[in-house]
C-alpha cells in the first residue's frame, strides 16, 4: 500500500465541520468510509503510527478516531488503542473489521471500543453507527440503540446442582439445544409461508442464522457444556460482561461460537483468575441484557456453590430447577444449598426439583426426595447413563444419535412446556402499546 497517501491525505469526504480520522493500512477501507459518510463528515486517513496520530487527533474540529482492527492489523490495533487512551485520554474510539473475521471483533471489544463498523456491511449502516457517535454522545447512544434493536420477551432458566457429579451439564447442553431446534423449526415454518426459499431437504438452519436460544456454561468444571457441544468458546461470559453495553444481535451473531444448530455459547474463560472480574450483579445484567435479545437461555450452575452468585441471576430469572438425584450426598449437599439460598432472600416457591438419573428399582422415591428438599417435583429424568456416554464418546448429543430415547423424550417435553408458558407470559404481560419510554424505564432498572 502507499502510506504516503494516507499520510498526506487531502479530506477525502465531506464539506462539513465533522472529521474522522481512519487509521488504517488499507486504502479500499479508507475510501469506503468516505463514501459512507459523503458530505457528513471529513474521513482523514493515517497510517499506524502514534506520533502521528496524536498530532492529528489534538487538531481542532476532530470527532472520533476509527481503528481498522483487520488482519494482518490486528495486534497493531491492539497495542495503539492501548497508547492512544494513555495519551489521549478523551478520545473517542471506534473499531473496525469484517464479519468474515470474527478476531476482529473480538480485539476490538475487548479494547473498549464505543462502537464496531462492519467493512462488509452497507454504508448506510457504517454511517448511522458514526452519526452517533459524532453527535451528542451523552444523549443520543441508548435512545438510538433501543430503536435500532427490536425487543424480544425472552426466559432465562438457572439449572442449578449442589455438587459436580449431579449430571447438570449435560441436562443444560441438551434442553438449549432442543429449545433452539425447536424455535429454529418455527421460524422455517414462518419463512416457508411466507414463500422465502430455502435449500431442499434442508434439515436444519444454517450455521450463520440468528440463535434463538443460548446455553450459559457457567459450571464447575468449567466449559464442560462447550465440549459436549464441540465449540471454541473464545467469546467468554467475562468478555460479556466487560461489554455489556455493546451486546447486542450483531454481536452474538458474530462472536458468540455457535452449535451446529444454531445454538449460541457463552463460558467462562479458560483462565479461571478472570472470574474475579465478574460480580454477581454485573453476572445477573448479562442474563437481563440477554433477556432482550433472545427468546431463550439455560444457565448451567452445577457445581457452583456461591450463594452469593446465584441468589441475583435467580432473582433476575425469576425462576430456577434445582437438579439433584437420588444418592445421600447429592440429597444432602441440596439441602445444604437451598437453606443458604433462603438466608440470601431466594423465593423458594420460585425453585422447583429435576429428580435427575431416577432409578426406581433403587434409592428413595422421587416425592420423597422432593419433600425432604421442601421443592416442588416438575421432573424426573430417568437414568440412560450408559447410552449418554456413548453418544458423548462420539462427539454427539444422544438427541442428534437416538432423538426416539426416554431421556431425548423428556428433553423434549420439558422444551416445550417452557415454550408454552413463555408464550403464556408474553400474552399476560404484555403492555397495551410499545413506547421508547417504557423500553428506557427497563434500561434504567438494569443500572445502564
Amino acid at each position: 500500500m502507499d502510506s504516503s497517501y494516507l499520510n498526506n491525505a487531502q479530506p477525502a469526504s465531506g464539506a462539513g465541520n465533522a472529521r474522522v480520522v481512519l487509521v488504517t493500512q488499507s486504502t479500499a477501507h479508507a475510501f469506503w468510509l468516505a463514501g459512507a459518510l459523503g458530505n457528513d463528515a471529513e474521513v482523514i486517513p493515517v497510517v499506524n503510527e502514534i506520533a502521528l496520530l496524536q498530532s492529528t487527533v489534538s487538531a481542532p474540529g476532530m470527532g472520533v478516531v476509527v481503528v481498522d482492527f483487520s488482519s494482518p492489523m490486528t495486534d497493531a490495533a491492539v497495542s495503539l488503542v492501548s497508547e492512544l487512551r494513555s495519551t489521549c485520554p478523551g478520545v473517542v474510539i471506534m473499531g473496525a473489521g469484517a464479519a468474515a473475521e470474527p478476531s476482529s471483533m473480538r480485539a476490538a471489544l475487548r479494547c473498549g471500543v464505543a462502537e464496531f463498523i462492519d467493512w462488509e456491511a452497507t454504508e448506510g449502516e457504517a454511517s448511522i453507527v458514526i452519526k452517533q457517535q459524532l453527535q451528542a454522545r451523552a444523549q443520543l447512544p441508548v435512545a438510538a440503540a433501543l430503536v435500532l434493536e427490536p425487543e424480544t420477551q425472552g426466559f432465562a432458566l438457572p439449572l442449578l446442582g449442589a455438587r459436580v457429579g449431579m449430571g447438570v451439564t449435560t441436562l443444560a447442553t441438551h434442553l438449549a439445544v432442543m429449545l433452539q431446534e425447536m424455535q429454529a423449526h418455527d421460524v422455517r415454518g414462518e419463512t416457508r409461508r411466507k414463500q422465502v426459499a430455502r435449500p431442499f431437504g434442508a434439515s436444519q438452519l444454517p450455521q450463520d442464522e440468528a440463535a434463538h436460544a443460548a446455553l450459559l456454561d457457567l459450571g464447575l468444571p468449567a466449559r464442560d457444556g462447550l465440549l459436549y457441544l464441540s465449540v471454541a468458546g473464545d467469546f467468554s461470559f467475562v468478555d460479556a460482561v466487560q461489554n455489556i453495553r455493546r451486546l447486542d444481535s450483531t454481536l452474538i451473531d458474530s462472536a458468540f461460537s455457535k452449535h451446529s444448530t444454531g445454538t449460541a455459547t457463552l463460558a467462562w474463560p479458560s483462565d479461571l483468575g478472570k472470574l474475579r472480574d465478574v460480580s454477581p450483579s454485573a453476572a445477573a445484567s448479562v442474563v437481563s441484557t440477554l433477556k432482550g435479545l433472545l427468546k431463550a437461555q439455560v444457565i448451567d450452575l452445577g457445581g457452583m456453590m456461591q450463594a452469593d452468585f446465584l441468589a441475583p441471576v435467580l432473582r433476575e430469572s425469576g425462576q430456577g430447577w434445582v437438579v439433584c438425584d437420588q444418592s445421600l450426598g447429592g440429597i444432602v449437599s441440596t439441602a445444604q444449598l437451598l437453606k443458604e439460598l433462603d438466608a440470601k432472600g431466594v423465593d423458594r416457591s420460585t425453585l422447583k426439583l429435576v429428580l435427575n438419573r431416577f432409578n426406581a428399582q433403587a434409592g428413595l422415591p422421587a416425592r420423597e426426595v422432593a419433600q425432604r428438599l421442601g421443592l416442588d417435583l416438575l421432573h424426573v429424568v430417568p437414568d440412560r447413563a450408559t447410552v449418554l456416554l456413548n453418544a458423548a464418546s462420539c462427539g454427539q448429543l444422544l438427541s442428534q444419535t437416538l432423538r426416539g430415547d426416554p431421556y431425548v423424550t423428556g428433553i423434549r417435553s420439558m422444551a416445550r412446556t417452557l415454550l408454552g408458558d413463555a408464550m403464556a407470559g408474553d400474552k399476560a404481560m404484555a403492555p397495551p402499546a410499545s413506547s421508547i419510554l417504557g423500553q428506557w424505564a427497563k434500561r434504567l432498572r438494569r443500572g445502564e
